[in-house]
């Protein structure tokens, strides 16, 4: 910044630095001794608590979405129910993160147009939510936000107090820890959705490096020819290739899963598709056939017998098995089953 004798300033620089963000407009007659407040807009030490707490939870949340190619819609929904906001406005802070520059003021909320937002609720207002969020919120119900501030509301006016805004209840929701809130609503199994695996996934290189093998229950039911009864629901057990994300081989059976199926899977894994095909009439082009090197298991007993682990020692297929209770590493296959078997 540069200023004439007169104090006026005649040029202003925008400089970002690592502590806080500089960022005004240059105005032609600005007078320092008065202005100089106005050339810090906001950064990490100009944002009010409240609204740096849910930039920086912004953040934690949108910030591995961002980093992702596509972002569905049950990962975005996810994070709209931990930050109490619409799929929409998920998509929108998604682009704001990849548009900025990995800040959290990247994701900090519009300046506020007044006063709104700087006071604080009082003391029975604030429990009132506490308990509410607990008792209605937190729970396998699932109520919407809109349903939830009309409990607040209504509870409020029982009681003669004043009445929080919708913003201010999504603010307290949002400051809720989000693995929490979604293994309040969803389950243990919503709650992975926002846990990463861990680590570094191991690089593959090469077709048939790896092949994950599953069952799944087919989402149909099997009746006989004559009379129609009802037989049962075949299992599928399919096997995936990580490398081209390919499926390699499959088997239908209407057992249950056991060291047969996963062994005829295996063996479709290997085998040449064309003749399989020419007895079936399809008319396709199935070229995936061969030996894999390592075979990606759950924990199942039927991946675990002894005629598995001879016949794979036999042809120098190498064995690897999932960390129990974590079936978020087996996405390829549980993400193919539930797309394709409903």
């Amino acid at each position: 910044m540069q200023a004439t004798p007169d104090r006026k300033i005649s040029e202003v620089i925008f400089t970002t630095l690592g502590y806080a963000q500089y960022s005004c407009a240059p105005k032609r007659g600005l007078d320092m001794a008065s202005e100089t407040s106005q050339i810090i807009e906001r950064g990490v030490a100009t944002l009010p608590d409240e609204t740096w707490e849910q930039a920086r939870q912004r953040t934690e949340i949108i910030g591995p979405l961002a980093a992702l190619e596509v972002v569905g819609h049950r990962a975005a929904d996810a994070a709209a129910l931990a930050l109490g906001i619409s799929r929409r406005q998920v998509y929108v802070l998604i682009r704001r993160a990849r548009e900025g520059s990995g800040l959290v003021t990247d994701l900090a909320p519009d300046r506020s147009g007044g006063g709104r937002g700087k006071g604080r609720l009082s003391e029975p207002v604030e429990r009132i939510i506490r308990e509410l969020l607990q008792k209605q919120f937190l729970t396998r119900q699932k109520r919407s936000l809109a349903a939830f501030h009309r409990e607040v509301v209504h509870e409020c006016k029982v009681q003669n107090l004043p009445v929080p805004a919708r913003n201010t209840i999504a603010l307290r929701i949002a400051r809720i820890d989000a693995e929490k809130t979604i293994r309040s609503r969803e389950g243990p199994d919503g709650a992975r959705d926002l846990q990463g695996v861990g680590g570094v996934p191991p690089t593959i290189t090469a077709p048939l490096e790896q092949v994950q093998i599953d069952h799944t229950v087919v989402d149909l039911i099997v009746v006989d020819e004559r009379d129609r009864q009802p037989i049962g629901r075949p299992y599928l057990t399919i096997a995936i290739d990580v490398f081209t994300r390919c499926v390699s081989g499959m088997v239908v059976t209407l057992e249950a899963p056991s060291a047969v199926s996963v062994g005829l899977c295996l063996a479709h894994v290997v085998c040449d598709k064309r003749p399989w095909l020419e007895i079936l009439r399809v008319e396709m082009d199935w070229p995936m056939s061969g030996k894999p090197r390592l075979l990606y298991l759950d924990n199942a007993t039927e991946f675990k017998s002894e005629a598995l682990r001879r016949g794979c020692e036999q042809h120098g297929i190498r064995l690897d098995y999932r960390p129990p209770g974590q079936p978020h590493y087996g996405v390829l296959l549980n993400g193919l089953s539930v797309r394709r078997c409903r």
